[in-house]
């Protein structure tokens, strides 16, 4: 994971609980998780958008977008 190891994680880890405490470290965590999971929905939102193609704001949005038929006897 973002190329760190094990061993790295365990050291980050202790210097946290070094830093701000045992007491601290599960709010951080939750606050933590909560910032990965609206990041998370924001980002498939933004491509769900993104794939749509269609802007709310835009009224050519709204038209039927058909191609001319050519016809099939001409060349």
């Amino acid at each position: 994971m973002f190329g760190i190891g094990p061993q790295k994680m365990v050291v980050i880890g202790l210097l946290l609980l070094v830093v701000f405490g045992p007491s601290r470290l599960p709010s951080m965590a939750r606050d933590l998780g909560r910032f990965v999971s609206k990041a998370r929905r924001y980002k498939d939102e933004f491509e769900s958008e993104l794939v749509s193609g269609e802007d709310p704001d835009d009224d050519r949005s709204r038209e039927p977008s058909v191609a001319p038929r050519k016809n099939p006897l001409e060349w």
